[in-house]
């Protein structure tokens, strides 16, 4: 570069632009700084302050060091991060590598309480690498915000207080059909509304569906019954937008194990089943099937024992009697009683919970042992177990309500963010292709 080139550069105003300004959570976008010295080192920062469900206002942030080249530019879809909270050429790794910020409470879950506000991520340019002690106080050379939505504009929310019914309806808007999914979060209980939104801002009609510790639900994840989440998918499939001849049901965690329920004991209107981490065995809570307990296994926290993380707990050995069970065993989920129903299993071989790709396995095994092909699995080396939307804050440890500490969910943040940016097109695509008797193709 020449000396007047390297002035002209010096003259430049610093910009940091992201385009487009605002987006829905799954939709990449484009990261550029200008105006910096030619190839010198510069930090990106990405910074949240948002409202969540549990933990009130939370403070989550991640950073790149990145090094400008002979124009003095910075497009982070294009180059190599060298270095801070991911490294490598990752379009959108300043959202998915955000972690809590320095003085947050440990274990704390970045989920969204009000999805009809756009989460604003603010952006800074900064001289030199620095690190995150550093960059709480660096003046920046540049800032702007981006605006990321988890419901899309052509989207409504609708409450649900029907009978016992309880939760909310997302749906596109107009009068359908639509295909009807309901989706259901796991012991963390209360109503979460993240990925219904998202789910139906790609054009299905989703029933964010709460079943404890919300509104007058019980309190806690104790004698539910099965009967509740029949009466949901029989509301569902009464709507005059959803596409009739059934629907499909996402569950991650216990909550694939209600769908796993629901699946065995009321097929008749489950076309489509997901299951995110999901176990083949009843496990940790009383269900009632009308009026009948459901033979469970209870957790051995005798066996929990500290995880690699400081101050974390490990629950992955707390369910070892799952390897020696018989295939007679009550408190197997009888699957193969969903004979027009399809099963999508998404596996985190990272998962530190519990062994859920040792259940997807098991769970396609007794299909295929009932002559049963209705099954696909989609399975991601480091992956951790909470497998959510894509391009959102990985969580790693996470306070666990009925556990009474924070527990390590397993991967890394890097392979579990690859992972919901494989899966969640192929979930949507799952759900158009077989909710309702008028399979449709993306």
């Amino acid at each position: 570069m020449s000396t007047s080139q390297f002035e002209s550069t010096m003259r430049q105003p610093r910009l940091l632009t992201v385009a487009p300004f605002s987006s829905l959570v799954d939709s990449k976008v484009t990261i550029r700084a200008t105006g910096m010295k030619a190839n010198s080192p510069v930090t990106i920062r990405s910074f949240v302050q948002q409202e969540t469900r549990r933990s009130g206002f939370v403070k989550f942030e991640a950073h790149a060091h990145y090094i400008a080249d002979d124009r003095g530019v910075v497009s982070v879809p294009d180059q190599m991060s060298l270095g801070g909270t991911y490294t490598g050429a990752e379009p959108m790794g300043l959202f998915w590598s955000m972690v809590p910020s320095p003085g947050q409470r440990f274990g704390i879950r970045f989920i969204v309480k009000d999805v009809t506000e756009p989460m604003v991520v603010h952006l800074s340019l900064h001289r030199g690498h620095l690190d995150t002690k550093k960059l709480q106080t660096a003046e920046p050379e540049a800032t702007t915000t981006a605006e990321r939505r988890y419901m899309g504009q052509n989207v409504e929310r609708i409450t649900v207080h029907s009978g016992r019914l309880r939760g909310t309806l997302f749906k596109p808007k107009g009068s359908g059909p639509f295909p009807g999914v309901i989706d259901m979060f796991g012991s963390t209980g209360g109503l979460i509304e993240i990925r219904a939104a998202m789910l139906a801002s790609r054009g299905l009609a989703c029933y964010a569906l709460p079943y404890f510790s919300y509104d007058d639900l019980p309190a806690s994840m104790w004698n539910l019954e099965l009967e509740y989440f029949k009466e949901a998918v029989d509301w569902l499939c009464g709507q005059p937008f959803v596409r009739p001849g059934g629907i499909g049901m996402v569950g991650v965690s216990s909550g694939a194990q209600i769908v796993f329920a629901m699946a065995a004991h009321f097929p008749e209107k489950v076309r489509a089943v997901i299951s995110i981490n999901g176990c083949h065995v009843h496990t940790l809570f009383p269900l009632t099937v009308n009026g009948v307990p459901v033979p469970y296994i209870t957790c051995d926290i005798g066996s929990m024992k500290p995880a690699p993380t400081e101050g974390a707990q490990s629950l992955f050995d707390t369910f070892k009697a799952i390897y020696d069970m018989e295939e007679d065993n009550h408190t197997i989920y009888r699957i193969e009683n969903a004979t027009n129903c399809q099963f999508l299993f998404i596996t985190g071989e990272g998962d530190e919970l519990w062994d859920s790709c040792y259940y997807a396995r098991e769970a396609m095994k007794r299909l295929a042992r009932h002559g049963r092909h209705n099954y696909q699995l989609l399975t991601y080396p480091g992956a951790g177990h909470l497998i959510e939307v894509l391009y959102s804050p990985v969580a790693m440890v996470v306070y666990s309500i009925a556990i009474g500490s924070v527990v390590d969910h397993g991967g890394t943040i890097k392979d579990t963010a690859k992972a919901m940016e494989d899966s969640w097109p192929k979930m949507v695509k799952f759900l158009h292709n077989y909710c309702g008797r008028n399979n449709s193709k993306l």
